[in-house]
């Protein structure tokens, strides 16, 4: 995710934290240190909301990423997510932040403080206020994610209840219509009373256009492999190449991006960006190998094409080279991807 920090791992997950916690924990030192511990508190509870939603889909074998952290809940980027279990997974998250509250009214309670929900997190003057707050923080995360739309995990507990009594694409459709009926509703309430809830109304409403669009495209694309769309004709240029060179070759070839080959191998892509990137002063004394994309998507022609766009969209590249056994054997653009997507969609209406 932008703007995300690397933290630290626990039990080998990725952990990464999001600028907007930093910005948090900045605004409230002006408060003094009651509320900054608060803050850090607020972290240690999303960061076991997200853990438990890590840990309950690692047991049913999804591939966990990483998870990013941010002050209104988190994300567990996970890899072949086990629809059959979706529920267990997506409803853990706001069991473990309720659970969590209602561990410090117990705690507090036992402990002899007045155990009551309040949000008052700047103005402290005690521990005691300090537990009343990180337990009201927790059932409002708890209870948030609950909301039945994406991309919180109330959205994913409907959609997991939905698709065992329908197609699991209608069961995010209709899901994810119920979400933005809801956003509506929070953003005419937001026009009166609180504009905070219009911000939220369009965190719903755009995370469930998103959630369907990667859950149509998917199901469109199921068993689509590479090596059916990929390019087998396909031109490549040399790293030792000046970038007065590769204009020639755009020119001629009137494509916008092309692998680059060094001793046979694959070492990176370059497109009409990075040439752009350098002023044409510069083209006939720099060379490809300086300007090029090195971190690349490189294919099997046997991957599954939705994943290989799942890929370049996390690395926000548009193109891949299509490696079999060593050796260059195509290439392959996000556009033709999206493009072939069209096709099948139109056919099957």
């Amino acid at each position: 995710m932008p703007w995300s920090l690397k933290f630290g791992s626990i039990f080998g997950i990725p952990v990464e934290l999001h600028i907007t916690f930093l910005l948090l924990l900045l605004m409230f030192s002006f408060f003094g240190v009651m509320p900054l511990i608060v803050v850090i508190l607020l972290f240690v509870s999303v960061f076991i909301h997200e853990l438990a939603h890590s840990l309950v889909g690692r047991h049913y074998g999804a591939k966990i990423k990483k998870i990013t952290l941010l002050p209104i809940g988190g994300v567990s980027q996970m890899e072949a997510i086990p629809k059959s279990h979706e529920f267990a997974i997506a409803v853990i998250g706001p069991v473990a932040s309720i659970l969590i509250g209602v561990i410090l009214f117990l705690f507090g309670s036992l402990a002899g403080v007045k155990m009551y929900f309040d949000l008052n997190w700047v103005e402290l003057n005690s521990v005691s206020e300090i537990i009343r707050a990180v337990m009201s923080l927790n059932f409002v995360l708890g209870l948030f994610n609950i909301i039945p739309a994406f991309p919180m995990d109330g959205g994913r507990v409907l959609r997991a209840f939905l698709a065992s009594r329908m197609d699991y694409l209608k069961a995010t459709e209709l899901s994810v219509r119920i979400g933005q009926a809801l956003a509506i509703v929070f953003a005419f309430v937001g026009i009166f009373y609180n504009p905070w809830l219009i911000i939220i109304a369009f965190f719903i409403y755009i995370g469930g256009m998103s959630e369907y669009e990667t859950n149509r495209m998917s199901s469109l694309l199921k068993g689509i492999k590479v090596k059916d769309l990929m390019i087998k004709d396909i031109f490549t240029v040399s790293a030792g190449d000046s970038l007065e060179d590769f204009e020639k070759l755009l020119i001629e070839k009137k494509h916008k991006g092309y692998p680059v080959v060094e001793n046979g191998n694959v070492v990176g892509i370059i497109t009409t960006n990075e040439l752009l990137g350098v002023s044409r002063q510069k083209w006939i004394e720099t060379k490809i190998s300086d300007v090029m994309i090195k971190d690349i998507v490189i294919a099997s022609p046997d991957m599954e094409v939705f994943d290989l766009h799942t890929k370049l969209t996390e690395k926000n590249q548009g193109r891949a080279a299509v490696v079999e056994k060593g050796k260059l054997i195509g290439f392959i653009t996000k556009t033709d991807i999206l493009k072939f997507s069209d096709i099948l969609s139109i056919k099957r209406m």
